[in-house]
């Protein structure tokens, strides 16, 4: 089994609109929002040009579709974990300053469940983040416990619960 990240491109627009609609993404990534095309190309266009636009300030956001044998199975992006605040609300200062935070799915349904997840997940790191970041942050809904299963086997440690419990920082130091 062989697993690439290639960067994201415009042509993928149609898989992630796919993806994000699938009940088993739905789940644990953008519940609120009902993604359309034009929804897809708002929010990942300049991620085709390597940033986001935050305060009017183009920050390096890193995303990529994961595949498997050459079969596009999901999506993943990097950033620095300072760059952007938490959707939730709350702020990450105590942690590590040399940090990286990622996001994960894989969206074709027939390729979850088969422990695709922590090799995907150590081939990532030791390719996009260990090389650039001391410390990768993840902050998974508690409730996800293969995410979490997934992460641990990769060297994630939780670090702390927030939101009642509902949120688990999570943090891999690399290197």
């Amino acid at each position: 089994m062989r697993l690439t990240f290639i960067p994201l491109e415009e042509s993928h627009f149609p898989l992630l609109l796919k993806w994000l609609e699938t009940p088993h993404v739905k789940a644990w990534w953008d519940q609120d929002i009902h993604w359309t095309s034009e929804l897809i190309k708002k929010r990942f266009e300049t991620y085709v040009q390597g940033y986001k636009v935050l305060k009017n300030i183009k920050k390096p956001m890193h995303s990529f579709i994961i595949c498997r044998d050459g079969k596009k199975i999901g999506y993943i992006q990097y950033y620095n974990a300072y760059d952007f605040p938490r959707e939730q609300g709350y702020v990450i200062e105590e942690l590590p300053k040399n940090m990286a935070s990622l996001d994960v799915f894989i969206g074709e349904e027939d390729e979850v469940r088969k422990g695709l997840g922590p090799l995907l997940l150590m081939q990532f790191l030791k390719e996009h983040i260990d090389p650039f970041y001391d410390t990768c942050f993840v902050d998974p809904d508690t409730a996800n416990v293969q995410a979490i299963c997934a992460y641990e086997k990769v060297g994630f440690k939780a670090v702390k619960t927030i939101n009642e419990g509902a949120i688990t920082w999570m943090i891999r130091k690399g290197r």
